[in-house]
């Protein structure tokens, strides 16, 4: 059975490891970051953007993208 300091050992031993893989990646460092905080609940990205997105071609293209988007996901008829 191994001690509570050896586990804690093992734990940053791979840590590090794991730390030198992330900074050989050819990710640069704002997408690393990025990822991370994605990761955590992306969510509070994705659907506020979505929203922006469908927003503005929806001003823009009018009834004609409505129907587009109502036609992809099967509509109303």
């Amino acid at each position: 059975m191994k001690t509570e300091a050896k586990f804690i050992a093992e734990l940053e031993q791979k840590a590090k490891e794991q730390q030198r893989l992330t900074q050989t990646e050819l990710m640069p460092r704002w997408a690393r970051r990025m990822g991370g905080w994605l990761a955590i609940n992306p969510w509070r990205v994705i659907i506020p953007i979505s929203l922006i997105v469908y927003s503005s071609w929806r001003i823009v293209g009018g009834v004609g993208y409505r129907e587009f988007i109502l036609g992809l996901f099967g509509g109303f008829k």
